[in-house]
């Protein structure tokens, strides 16, 4: 019995290029698939990986704690609900300018002291403006610096608004064995507001004494 030409040769060169052909058909059906898959899943990173932008309102660090002079400054730009003055939240130098309708008609402020471990032994003090006094029994030196009846500030300066008591504020300076542990402002309307802090003492601006002007 005699078989097929095809049968007898395996390497007959027709059943070669239909194998061929069909071999391109279906690899390429099959990379086709592959190439064009959307559902396949971009590899996730890690949060610590990602780049966030830290400005904007959308952004808040909970652990920045910002320094007196920096909340300071945040508040004395413009008026706000607490009636205290806005600022810029930048710490920049500033001056100190008493305007010349202020100038020499204040005297000295009222500072009451106070020991923290004995609230019944508060003290007030008189101080004249541009001097100092030292608490009995504390080791601390305050200096009193300028008076301002309507503390303000802008991008230069610290300053008054006019000569009313609208938010009265003095600069103290405070030394502990010679070294200053404070220097700020003491305001009579916001006494916990960048106040002098101390485990031990504390001091609030309780008003102002005027000059006596002829």
């Amino acid at each position: 019995m005699k078989q097929s030409p095809d049968k007898l040769n395996p390497l007959n060169p027709g059943k070669k290029i239909l194998n061929f052909s069909l071999i391109l058909i279906l690899g390429g059906a099959v990379s086709c698939s592959v190439g064009t898959d959307k559902s396949t899943p971009l590899p996730e990173k890690p949060l610590s990986e990602l780049k966030l932008s830290s400005e904007g309102s959308s952004f808040k660090s909970e652990n920045r704690v910002p320094s007196a002079e920096a909340v300071l400054a945040e508040r004395s730009q413009g008026a706000e609900a607490d009636g205290h003055p806005q600022v810029n939240d930048q710490v920049v130098p500033r001056e100190i300018i008493v305007p010349s309708d202020v100038k020499g008609r204040w005297k000295a402020v009222r500072i009451l002291f106070r020991n923290k471990k004995d609230p019944e032994s508060g003290k007030m003090q008189i101080a004249d403006l541009g001097t100092s006094f030292i608490p009995q029994d504390s080791g601390l030196k305050v200096t009193v610096g300028p008076f301002l009846p309507n503390f303000v500030m802008n991008k230069t300066s610290y300053t008054s608004k006019g000569n009313d008591e609208l938010n009265p504020a003095v600069q103290l300076i405070v030394e502990e064995n010679g070294k200053i542990i404070y220097k700020g402002w003491a305001f009579k309307k916001f006494p916990t507001m960048y106040a002098f802090e101390h485990d031990n003492y504390s001091l609030e601006l309780m008003g102002a004494v005027p000059a006596v002007v002829s």
